[in-house]
């Protein structure tokens, strides 16, 4: 059967029009815009040489790419390099057989974990040039799905990528949440699109030039701010590489996002303001075969900031083995007073802590709700958007990327928010997202008098951040096809 296109909505029209002219790019639209579908077209019509490496996160990278391939028909051979035909992960033996084969391969789109990239590029051979080393890359196109998770200038897979990225034609960065902590995440992605024109050679220029310390602790700045003019600067030096677009013609789902309030008896909330004040809390052992008291200290801020949001989910680790004391249950006690009047509806619920899932697991199974902890795998994503998982529990860092969700429920409850940003987004756009049937209901668990009340505050501030780039960014979409046609000649005769 012949290919045909995919219609695309205006706005991945605008999208797909901005990769096929620029060879080297970013692409920042909301959660469930989507920006595979877009990318995937623009490809179509590009028709790269060689093989495509696509960098995501693992839910990503194993799924929702090939998923999205299969469903529209795209003429493309894929290849995964972390899982095998059946779905089960690759072993380290089977992964390097596969590294190597790439090199005798016809044009294939491989597709490999974030966590794996720097692996990859270790494993590329290298012959000398001129004296030199040089890497042997067989990737002319690589994109970058989730790009904000190569914000570390340190971290290993933006370091990867730097040394890859030169040999690259085309370079396509992707995400919705380009800064979910600041504009001081924009640089290693701008970086692997233009060598450091825009934002500075290495990091600490960017830094130096743009930003002055907000936060101090023992000398060391722990938060950066812009300077006054410099939000301004960036957005300008960026414009060129990156864009949004208004996804404002998306059926998008009405959204709920409400706050649900806790309530401790009087005794856990003063034990909790006693810990705040005194950073020492005196617990009962939980191991049964050494009852007894366990004092647990809070010596820094960083150490009674987690305390304290452990405090308020209703459990505390109380050594390096993840062992822990309950405290309470009245947020596991609201979360089934929630399921269970859902009208048998299927809930999403998101946690922070490992203790969290447990005790979810415990006592959800306890009050009769088939509940599950999601695996990662293909099959229970199709069972959950088939209907068939009442409960499903996901942790936002490994499962709040990229997964379609949105036909499986359309009730997410956060037993406990996160830090990130990215993370609260990511998540949230699982259900809350284009083809979602029904409006969606986020309940947000908050215990009163704790850490708790300021997490929607704080993750509120980041997000008015991230707007302020993406408006800069944006590229408004136009009405008429033949609109976008008629820009697109005009731009062909500026570049002749």
């Amino acid at each position: 059967m012949a290919f045909t296109m995919p219609t695309l909505l205006p706005h991945q029209d605008i999208v797909c029009e901005w990769i096929v002219q620029h060879a080297k790019c970013g692409i920042f639209l909301t959660m469930g815009g989507g920006k595979s579908l877009s990318t995937l077209t623009a490809l179509a019509r590009i028709r790269p040489a060689g093989h495509i490496l696509v960098v995501a996160p693992i839910n990503i990278a194993r799924s929702t790419w090939i998923d999205e391939i299969v469903k529209w028909g795209f003429p493309l051979r894929v290849r995964s390099l972390i899982v095998n035909e059946r779905d089960k992960k690759l072993s380290r033996a089977k992964r390097l057989e596969r590294y190597k084969a790439i090199f005798s391969e016809p044009p294939t789109m491989y597709f490999i974990n974030v966590d794996l990239i720097d692996d990859l590029v270790k494993n590329m051979p290298r012959m000398q040039v001129n004296g030199q080393e040089e890497i042997q890359w067989p990737f002319q196109t690589v994109i970058v799905d989730e790009s904000q998770t190569l914000k570390s200038p340190t971290g290993t897979r933006f370091q990867a990528l730097q040394i890859v990225a030169p040999a690259t034609v085309r370079f396509i960065e992707l995400t919705g949440t380009p800064t979910p902590n600041g504009l001081i995440d924009l640089w290693s992605q701008m970086f692997l699109l233009d060598g450091g024109l825009a934002l500075g050679r290495t990091f600490q220029e960017y830094v130096d030039r743009f930003f002055k310390p907000a936060l101090i602790v023992n000398n060391v700045v722990r938060r950066w701010e812009p300077r006054p003019g410099a939000e301004d600067e960036i957005y300008a030096r960026v414009r060129h590489k990156v864009m949004s677009a208004q996804n404002t013609s998306i059926p998008m789902p009405e959204v709920s996002n409400e706050i649900v309030n806790v309530t401790l008896d009087s005794d856990t909330l003063q034990a909790y303001k006693d810990f705040t004040r005194d950073l020492v809390l005196d617990l009962a052992s939980p191991d049964p075969n050494n009852p007894g008291t366990l004092t647990i200290t809070a010596d820094n801020a960083a150490i009674l900031y987690g305390k304290q949001l452990q405090f308020a989910s209703g459990t505390m680790y109380v050594d390096d083995q993840k062992n822990y004391a309950v405290i309470h249950e009245e947020k596991l006690a609201m979360t089934d007073y929630l399921v269970r009047n859902n009208g048998g509806s299927p809930v999403l619920i998101a946690y922070r802590y490992k203790s969290d899932l447990k005790q979810l697991l415990r006592h959800l199974g306890a009050a009769g709700h088939d509940v599950r902890a999601f695996d990662g795998s293909r099959g229970m994503i199709a069972a959950w958007n088939a209907g068939q998982i009442p409960v499903m529990l996901v942790q936002p860092a490994s499962a709040g990327h990229g997964l379609n969700l949105q036909d499986g429920g359309r009730t997410l409850i956060w037993y406990s928010l996160p830090d990130s940003l990215e993370h609260y987004q990511q998540t949230n756009a699982r259900l809350a997202r284009m083809g979602q049937k029904h409006p969606v209901q986020i309940w947000r668990l908050v215990t009163k008098g704790t850490r708790d009340e300021k997490m929607p505050r704080m993750l509120e501030r980041k997000h008015l951040v991230q707007l302020g780039l993406l408006d800069a960014v944006r590229v408004e979409v136009l009405d008429v096809a033949d609109d976008i046609r008629e820009l697109l000649g005009d731009l062909d005769l500026i570049n002749i």
